[in-house]
């Protein structure tokens, strides 16, 4: 009996050295290995810090890193060849978010070649301080204007709503004054061109140049007033329309529709999801419609058509449209301060139609295929049509003394539009049915 003791002595030996030797292989694989690993190959992350350290150290053309950020950033986003995708550099990030807002600081005029004021928006501080139609600016916060370039002025004029700029102008009767002027959101102008083209039968005609956050209501105003000198069909233009913001051509697409789809979006990453027209912006669910789209309706402006088109609210006119049918996401960031956009998904019509054409890989043509396909307009016809669509209405208050000082500003005629009178014909036709 007294021999047993060592044998349990050397069983629990073992299983102790076993449970330690277990111990040894699981630290190291699960804490030793990963530190090692770590020290050993970088991650992705530290390969780029080490990059941009050892150029910051021992470049000879000392290069900043911030520098090196932007250009990585900008390298990533080309690396993607995505057509639609933008690197946003510092110098172009207010551009870009005036663009996509629809809003910019500036002083709110028009000026003529020779910086005169042809006229100022309603409401402006301009206005409000009095300078008017006809007025000249001599000088910008002290420097003539005869010794500044047309993109110095514009750049000096413009600038973040709520700043001060200091303008010299000289009046009609020869009178020099000097105001300071605040600068203000001035919103650009998405929607245009709304007239009766014909009162006998109520046809009216309005163009949508791009998707901002004030297009909505600048399209809701100006069916209010088509509206009320008589509109009885519509001939909505989409022509040499790229897009924009989504939810503002959703918005759009919601004053003719009721509550129905307005497309479909596949995310790169999730289920597919819907848009839906807003029931609240519904003002004209029933307003007969032709929709004018060429190859350069583009994004929004496809969304915009597709969901009256699928919905029995419209019919097409014109060319296949370009064909984009992807969705972007836009990341800013602060310090550098600038962005990226690229594509991170596609957006689908109605009925599940594939609009995108330069990044599908399936052989078949996409875009939207007109219901009415007419002849492609020649460039001198597209440029007159975009000059005539881009012009800026006077307003009333000032149309008097802009007709006596420039008439020329008035003077330009509607260019001749094939496409819009046959738009126009096809309207009068359905209302006679």
């Amino acid at each position: 009996m007294p021999k047993a003791t060592p044998t349990v002595f050397c069983m629990r030996s073992m299983t102790l050295g076993a449970v330690l030797m277990l111990s040894c292989i699981l630290v190291g694989k699960t804490i030793v290995a990963p530190l090692f690993n770590d020290l050993s190959t970088p991650s992705e992350q530290q390969t780029l810090e080490l990059v941009q350290d050892s150029l910051e150290q021992h470049s000879i053309f000392s290069p900043s890193g911030s520098d090196l950020l932007l250009a990585g950033a900008a390298a990533m986003v080309d690396s993607l060849n995505d057509p639609y995708a933008d690197f946003i550099p510092p110098k172009d990030i207010r551009n870009f978010k005036e663009e996509s807002t629809g809003l910019f600081g500036g002083i709110g005029v028009m000026l003529d070649k020779d910086w005169r004021i042809i006229f100022p928006l309603p409401n402006s501080d301009t206005a409000k301080q009095g300078i008017t139609t006809g007025d000249a600016i001599l000088e910008i916060d002290g420097k003539n204007v005869s010794t500044m370039d047309s993109a110095n002025i514009t750049t000096k004029l413009s600038g973040r709503p709520g700043t001060a700029i200091g303008l010299k102008l000289r009046k009609l009767n020869g009178k020099i004054i000097e105001r300071q002027i605040k600068r203000q959101p001035v919103p650009s102008i998405t929607v245009s061109d709304e007239c009766i083209i014909n009162a006998e039968h109520g046809i009216a005609h309005v163009s949508i140049k791009s998707f901002a956050s004030t297009t909505p209501e600048e399209l809701g105003n100006a069916l209010q007033r088509l509206n009320s000198l008589g509109m009885q069909a519509l001939i909505l233009d989409l022509r040499f329309n790229l897009g924009g913001q989504l939810q503002d051509a959703i918005d759009v697409a919601s004053y003719f529709l009721s509550g129905e789809i307005v497309c479909r979006l596949r995310p790169h990453t999730g289920d597919e999801y819907l848009k839906y027209a807003d029931l609240q912006l519904s003002a004209y669910p029933d307003l007969p419609l032709i929709v004018l789209v060429n190859e350069l309706s583009a994004s929004g402006s496809e969304v915009v058509a597709a969901a009256l088109r699928d919905h029995q609210r419209a019919k097409l006119m014109g060319t296949r449209t370009y064909g984009k049918g992807v969705f972007q996401k836009v990341i800013s960031f602060r310090d550098p301060k600038f962005a990226i956009k690229f594509s991170a998904g596609y957006y689908l019509t109605p009925n599940s139609e594939i609009i995108e054409s330069n990044i599908s890989d399936d052989g078949k043509p996409h875009g939207l295929s007109p219901d009415f396909e007419l002849e492609k307009q020649t460039d001198e016809e597209c440029n007159a049509i975009r000059l005539w669509a881009n012009r800026i209405r006077v307003p009333e208050k000032y149309f008097a003394q802009v007709a006596e000082l420039f008439p020329e500003y008035l003077q330009h005629p509607r260019p001749k539009d094939t496409w819009i009178d046959t738009a126009a014909q096809q309207l009068i036709s359905d209302l006679k049915q």
